[in-house]
């Protein structure tokens, strides 16, 4: 399902989403299959982005804010490869250099640091806590888990390293947003930087999405 918004994720605690063809448990085990470039840190302006994202969408009565600690890594099983990107880039309003680059920087997946700047609590979940928390074969328990152990916690934010075009006005990044073991979502947020020099979110493409009703 696709759909494009001029306001999205308005309240990421209310996007209820299952990840298509499998479960989020899976997604969740599965997440270190891909090689994790450790010792490469995102630059300021990539921190910059993925906070107005996280700040965008997230209320502010939120309780704990849960972001996975690792960059979700290769586009491929985000966007359909058969698919044109100045088709895409058309459809979010974005150039499709800043869509390339997003491909590109995603290649391989990236470590967080504590670098993010937004409103509210936030915690990185790392691959030791995730392994931990999600090592029942069954998601509603893996789940019953993470409520126990983050109980002000609505699910986990995972975030995509920004792709950002030769202009250093127009980006990229895809966010999810895991909610249980059918509510989670996923979306490609188109940004672009204003004359003060701040990012802004303008539009977005609901990537997937899903839920226990469907």
């Amino acid at each position: 399902m696709r759909a494009q918004e001029t306001d999205v994720l308005t309240i990421i605690n209310r996007i209820s989403a299952y990840f298509i063809g499998i479960s989020i448990c899976g997604a969740l085990a599965a997440t270190f299959s891909i090689a994790v470039a450790a010792t490469t840190t995102l630059h300021d302006v990539e921190y910059g982005i993925i906070s107005t994202v996280i700040d965008h969408g997230v209320d502010d009565g939120a309780g704990n804010i849960i972001i996975d600690g690792v960059t979700t890594g290769e586009t491929v099983n985000i966007i359909d490869p058969a698919r044109r990107l100045d088709e895409l880039a058309q459809e979010l309003g974005t150039t499709v250099t800043a869509l390339r680059e997003w491909s590109t920087s995603n290649r391989r997946r990236y470590i967080l640091r504590e670098n993010l700047t937004i409103d509210g609590k936030y915690l990185l979940l790392d691959k030791s806590e995730r392994s931990r928390l999600f090592n029942d074969e069954n998601p509603t328990v893996n789940w019953r888990q993470f409520h126990v152990r983050f109980p002000q916690a609505a699910g986990i934010i995972r975030v995509s390293r920004p792709g950002i075009d030769g202009t250093g006005k127009a980006a990229v990044l895809y966010l999810e947003y895991q909610c249980g073991a059918q509510c989670g979502s996923g979306r490609l947020i188109n940004l672009i930087q204003t004359a003060g020099g701040q990012w802004q979110v303008t539009t977005g493409e609901l990537i997937w999405i899903t839920s226990p009703d469907q």
